[in-house]
Formats: C-alpha cells, sequence, structure tokens
C-alpha cells in the first residue's frame, strides 16, 4: 500500500492505493459476513468471494464531487471503503477479482460465519480450512 494526496470535496486529503483486492482486504478490516446454515455442512468450508457483489464493500461517491476514479502511472484504479470517510482506491482490474474465505458452521446454533480469514487461491483455503477442522476435532 502507499499513500497519496488526492482533491476530495475541494481539500487535499490522504488516500490509501492498494496493490490488488487482496492487499486491501488484507490490511482492512476483517470480512464479517454470514450465509445461510445448511444441514450437514462440514464445520469449515470455503467459499469464494468477490468484492463487486459484497454489499458491506461500498463503492459510492458522488461522480460531480470527488474521485470515484483516479489513474496513477497509466492504471485505473477505483475507490472502495468499507466506511464512508475511508479513502481506499483498488486497480479497477481487481474489483471482479475472485479471492476465498473460510467459513465456521455451528450447528449448535445453525449459523455460518466467515473466520475473517482470506486467501488468494482455493487451494491455500482449503488446507486452511482443513487445519482449522483438524484443531477442532482434538479438542
Amino acid at each position: 500500500m502507499k499513500n497519496i494526496n488526492i482533491i476530495y470535496y475541494g481539500k487535499i486529503k490522504q488516500a490509501n492505493i492498494y496493490e490488488s483486492m487482496f492487499e486491501y482486504v488484507k490490511c482492512s478490516a476483517p470480512l464479517d459476513c454470514e450465509i445461510d446454515y445448511i444441514e450437514n455442512q462440514p464445520e469449515y468450508f470455503v467459499e469464494e468471494w468477490e468484492a463487486a457483489t459484497d454489499s458491506v464493500a461500498f463503492f459510492g461517491y458522488d461522480p460531480m464531487r470527488d474521485a470515484g476514479e483516479i489513474e496513477i502511472d497509466g492504471q485505473s484504479y477505483t475507490r472502495i471503503s468499507r466506511g464512508e470517510a475511508e479513502l481506499s482506491y483498488v486497480p479497477t482490474d481487481n474489483l471482479s477479482e475472485i479471492l476465498y474465505v473460510i467459513y465456521h458452521c455451528n450447528h449448535d446454533t445453525r449459523s455460518c460465519s466467515c473466520t475473517g480469514e482470506i486467501f488468494q487461491t482455493k487451494e491455500e483455503a482449503e488446507k486452511r480450512a482443513n487445519e482449522l477442522g483438524g484443531k477442532s476435532g482434538l479438542s
């Protein structure tokens, strides 16, 4: 991540520039997500995650007043944030990047929520999910 100054609502503000969606998610607030409970789901399992389809990822901006897209050294960046005051940008090409999250299925409460860990490949995520499942089986 690097920081640059941009003009935001007529004032100079510092913006965070990330090299990828993965870097943004790893550096920003942890994922806070739940999905519907499914009977007989493994205790830990992997699902795809994409910022473009996540309602928690905030893409809102007023194009008449602030920069929703900026260009740095010939590369286009789009504003993304998990809070309205945050000024963070990721490469526009990375908005559709698919990442992988691990969910924990609590069969007692019949709920599934993400662990907050995110991975670039399904293989890495599945390996970690298996590790988590193995640890819980030992307790």
